[in-house]
């Protein structure tokens, strides 16, 4: 058979580009000799490279192709009467959580922020607080939780103009099982992370918190004020969500109605990824 020497020529090259140096040794002196074209064809066996990894089933744009990251999961989550339940990981979801975009990194941990999502139809979805944390566990993450200063202002390091708001894991415990007494008075001593039961500094204390001078009241209470149900008659204001400037403040953290929609910031929870890691070990979790 005769194979042109240009095509043999190009085969061998591609082949040398994709080897690894690990793997063939003998094949560094080949990579050394044939520098100059390696880098010419660089994009060329990059794009090579690119396709197999596009073609992978277990990369987020496979799954969501596949009606496998639903934005409201059938399984779990609240429906229109107010019910419903928490979500447990999907050991898809929580492997292909590192490969999405809008995942950023701070301390070893990922964080997924939903406007810098690659789906236009993704970033422009807003999520009740309990459906956000439901779509946040689904991938082994849950609505993020400020613990330190040092976390909160990297986080707000992403907050611009396009960002008015966003859901955290802030929540009131004003349900059953929260009538212990250190929990009282509620809107000082009973807000936690509900992402990983850590309860909050006092709202009137000197501990880290972020908690706005001023709100919706007229004059100005202070945060949290629980101004829908208070004022308008509404639901209580038991879910924390941070505002940007929403009333000329900056950014701050203001008690909101659970009900309301909003982006989401999702962040690694350890528990998730072992229990996951547990369940499926044959499964490669990051």
């Amino acid at each position: 058979m005769n194979i042109p020497r240009t095509v043999l020529f190009l085969s061998v090259i591609v082949t040398l580009c994709c080897v690894s140096p690990a793997n063939a040794q003998f094949g560094n002196f080949f990579r050394d000799l044939f520098r100059p074209l390696n880098n010419i064809l660089r994009p060329v066996t990059n794009g090579f490279r690119g396709l197999f990894r596009g073609s992978n089933s277990n990369t987020i744009n496979a799954l969501r192709s596949n009606g496998k990251d639903p934005l409201f999961p059938a399984d779990c989550g609240r429906d229109d009467d107010g019910k419903g339940k928490l979500c447990f990981g999907d050991p898809d979801l929580c492997r292909a959580r590192t490969g999405m975009a809008g995942i950023n990194q701070f301390g070893g941990r990922n964080y997924y922020m939903s406007w810098q999502d690659s789906s236009a139809k993704v970033k422009n979805t807003k999520w009740d607080w309990f459906n956000a944390r439901n779509y946040c566990r689904k991938r082994c993450m849950d609505l993020v939780s400020f613990e330190t200063q040092q976390e909160y202002d990297w986080v707000k390091g992403f907050i611009n103009v396009n960002v008015p708001y966003f859901w955290t894991s802030g929540r009131l415990c004003d349900f059953d099982g929260c009538d212990r007494p250190d929990f009282f008075p509620k809107n000082i001593n009973g807000w936690f992370w509900s992402a990983n039961q850590a309860r909050l500094s006092p709202t009137n204390g000197s501990g880290f918190h972020d908690w706005s001078f001023t709100g919706g009241f007229q004059p100005a209470q202070k945060q949290p004020d629980n101004r829908e149900q208070i004022q308008q008659g509404g639901e209580s204001e038991s879910c924390m969500a941070v505002l940007n400037n929403f009333y000329g403040d900056g950014i701050k953290w203001h008690d909101v109605a659970c009900h309301h929609e909003k982006p989401i910031i999702c962040e690694d929870v350890e528990g998730h990824l072992a229990f996951a890691r547990q369940t499926f070990p044959n499964i490669r979790i990051p």
